[in-house]
């Protein structure tokens, strides 16, 4: 290959050069994708567990939250309109299209309209900052270095939070909304020890493409302090979905036939789908987890999912809206069941229980046609025959991830969540290098 073309191959989202007078400098590139980066992982740090206010509905949102994600949004769409937006037509796919459709939709016959308005309004400019990110990155190593710098910041300020505030940073028996059992494991900036593990495998992920990309040496530190953090935090979901992880996208490097690589992926996501609904409407499935797990509950996801699943047969087809279930007044404090705990949960710990309750059945369908269905057939169209890129691995992993993850975390249509922003991200990368795989032939 020649230096041009690998210089070539070595961009993020660019099917052709921009032109010189609508460039923009590297440090401003570099600044906001990393600013983005950091708040994609995490912008609510040190937050007060045993804050009792935390269990009230929170319909209202978080300003701060609220004006990050405006000023970022406002900043990535001037460097869209300076670089140009014709950059992001691949995104134009009809699975997203009927997926982002069939959402906007169901806004309209929401039970809380304004509610459902306000929440979607952030996972759309979340779902701008992923592809605007991929867009500004002038090549695979700035990215990669950018990711590199964004993801140090994360792992040491939380090694940080737990050596200076571990009354914010470590789980206590004084958590509102935590098992007893947490007390001790590190969260460090993050809300709770669970979204730090998620946000550790991210890191990690990213480490191996800083590692294979741009440095050995930032990359590998990365990998070793983030998998230090992951086992401190304990979160069990998150350290037994990377090695499948791992092992699976690595197998993606040796089997290249179409086919087996598409069952390869699914058949992993197919079986923690059925490992976590079914340990509550399969009695087979029950039996054997009862037997096999100390706690085939899953740490009470199995009470959300049955009360999540109850909801869903109540509004079937268009769901209770965007945003409009978890943590209203009407699911705290309007049920007949409002003895249960399962009330005050803020997601169904299910991506695709989410998806159903709230867009409905057909908004599971095209959510899944979105997530998976569109991924796969790019990952086909740019891997063919050949060895899979470092920046195609990373985006692999990103959302072989999230679609694991899924089974017991909401991660698709939540633009608060590190996964969902990594997620659309990957999805978005790979929907991008469809073009390009053809430009650099």
């Amino acid at each position: 290959m020649s230096s041009a073309a690998e210089i070539d191959a070595g961009r993020i989202a660019e099917s052709r050069a921009a032109p010189a007078t609508r460039d923009i400098p590297d440090w401003m590139r570099v600044a906001l994708n990393g600013t983005v980066i950091v708040v994609f992982w995490n912008h609510l740090w040190f937050s007060d567990l045993s804050d009792r206010s935390l269990l009230e509905a929170a319909e209202s949102g978080s300003l701060l939250t609220q004006a990050t994600f405006i000023g970022l949004g406002l900043a990535m769409a001037a460097a869209l309109w300076r670089l140009g937006l014709e950059r992001l037509r691949p995104l134009l796919s009809w699975p997203i299209l009927l997926c982002a459709g069939w959402l906007a939709l169901t806004i309209l016959t929401s039970v809380e309209p304004l509610l459902s308005v306000r929440r979607s309004i952030l996972l759309l400019i979340a779902a701008m900052l992923a592809a605007g990110v991929l867009v500004v990155a002038r090549s695979a190593r700035q990215f990669a270095l950018t990711l590199a710098g964004s993801a140090l910041i994360i792992v040491v300020s939380s090694f940080l939070a737990v050596a200076l505030v571990p009354h914010l940073a470590v789980h206590s028996a004084f958590d509102v909304q935590a098992e007893p059992d947490h007390a001790g494991l590190w969260r460090g900036i993050f809300p709770h020890k669970n979204e730090a593990g998620s946000v550790m495998v991210i890191l990690i992920l990213v480490g191996l493409y800083v590692a294979a990309t741009a440095s050995r040496f930032y990359g590998w530190t990365i990998v070793v302090l983030s998998a230090i953090f992951l086992v401190g935090a304990g979160s069990k979901t998150a350290m037994a979905t990377l090695p499948v992880i791992l092992v699976v996208t690595n197998l993606c490097q040796v089997i290249r036939g179409r086919v087996l690589r598409v069952l390869l992926l699914v058949a992993p996501i197919l079986a923690f789908s059925v490992i976590s609904i079914g340990s509550v409407f399969i009695p087979p499935v029950k039996e054997v987890l009862e037997a096999l797990l100390k706690d085939a509950t899953f740490t009470g996801r199995s009470e959300i999912w049955q009360f999540a699943v109850e909801n869903i047969l109540n509004r079937p087809l268009q769901g209770w809206g965007y945003g409009a279930f978890w943590l209203t007044e009407r699911t705290m404090y309007g049920s007949a069941t409002i003895s249960t705990w399962v009330n005050s949960a803020r997601h169904a710990h299910n991506a695709f229980l989410d998806s159903a309750l709230t867009t409905g059945f057909p908004g599971l369908v095209l959510a899944l046609l979105a997530y998976v269905y569109g991924p796969l057939r790019d990952l086909n169209r740019i891997a063919a025959d050949r060895r899979l890129d470092p920046t195609t691995m990373l985006f692999l992993r990103l959302w072989f991830f999230a679609m694991i993850s899924a089974s017991f975390e909401s991660v698709l249509f939540n633009g608060n969540n590190p996964t969902c922003c990594m997620v659309m991200l990957a999805i978005f990368g790979l929907r991008m290098r469809t073009e390009h795989a053809l430009v650099r032939g």
